[in-house]
């Protein structure tokens, strides 16, 4: 998706939300940087309690924004629980603390807009510190993934890389040269077969996010993604340990632009020592042991059978 459609559509999300439209549109005109990328109702997955919703949201940064209307005066406790709760789950998902801003709109225009100063000072002050350290990421969403991946020897579970299907990852990180693989659990042919043999395997699981399952299996994934739970619903029995590692590239879905594809989350290991049990129901525990992995193969970026723009 390029830039311009992104912002669009990101920055009109609100356009039936008067006041969280103001402030969604003033902070990002007052931060004045294209290369910083603007999420608007960024949600976070939570099992337990719902679906949460942060106003605007800066991945690069780790910083939320949200426009306090008159009802959250009748909601302070829920509140204060919500924003510790989000601050748990994106302080460990970006590995490093999370910073949530409020604009308080009931309390009138002047207040309003103090805040929203506040809020973008925040907001540049990120940015500089992390220029000045040299770990600014800056956002270009045309690149490609094979533009995105150019020069890497690691793909980590914090990049925010995408593949459009199973056989795009799997040529892109591990060397295989399939002109179509659909399968979710197998040993790729290639470099990983012969450095990985025995020790690793690749899972493309659907994570289940309302209940539903995918032939026969639903999977959830703990909210800052450290550990992944599986259950086969079809009553079969299943192994108390598992010794090979897996390489875990789920399936994900954004509703907002309507984009789905796959991404790295880390690799992991089962825990045979637990079971997890959610709604009654009991699953096996695999823990991330790994936050990268290395691509494989002399020219992974130059993929040969590769069709179209893997975004």
């Amino acid at each position: 998706m390029d830039k311009l459609t992104y912002l669009a559509k990101t920055l009109s999300r609100t356009n039936r939300k008067d006041y969280e439209n103001f402030v969604i549109n003033a902070i990002w005109n007052k931060l004045n940087r294209d290369d910083i990328q603007p999420v608007s109702q960024q949600y976070v997955r939570n099992h337990e309690k719902g679906r949460r919703f942060i106003d605007l949201y800066f991945p690069q940064l780790n910083i939320g924004i949200g426009c306090d209307e008159g009802h959250h005066l009748d909601q302070v406790a829920a509140d204060k629980e919500r924003e510790a709760e989000l601050i748990d789950v994106l302080t460990a998902i970006n590995m490093g603390d999370y910073v949530p801003y409020h604009v308080q709109v009931h309390k009138g225009y002047e207040i309003a807009v103090q805040e929203i100063d506040a809020a973008v000072a925040a907001l540049k002050s990120r940015v500089r510190e992390l220029e000045k350290s040299g770990k600014l990421k800056e956002w270009k969403p045309e690149l490609t993934t094979k533009e995105l991946l150019e020069g890497k020897e690691k793909i980590s579970a914090f990049d925010d890389i995408v593949f459009r299907t199973i056989t795009d990852a799997s040529n892109l990180l591990f060397d295989t040269a399939y002109k179509f693989q659909q399968h979710a659990f197998f040993v790729p042919r290639g470099a990983f077969e012969s450095e990985y043999s025995g020790e690793r395997i690749a899972w493309f699981p659907k994570i289940s996010v309302d209940g539903s399952h995918t032939k026969g299996w639903k999977n959830l994934l703990k909210e800052d993604g450290s550990e992944l739970y599986e259950r086969n619903v079809d009553g079969r029995e299943l192994p108390k340990t598992e010794s090979m590692k897996r390489v875990i590239i789920p399936y994900v879905y954004d509703p907002v632009f309507r984009t789905s594809g796959y991404r790295f989350i880390g690799v992991f290991e089962m825990d045979p020592t637990r079971i997890e049990e959610r709604d009654g129901e009991k699953y096996r525990v695999w823990r991330r042991v790994e936050n990268s992995i290395k691509i494989l193969g002399k020219t992974p970026i130059a993929m040969r059978r590769l069709k179209g723009d893997s975004r």
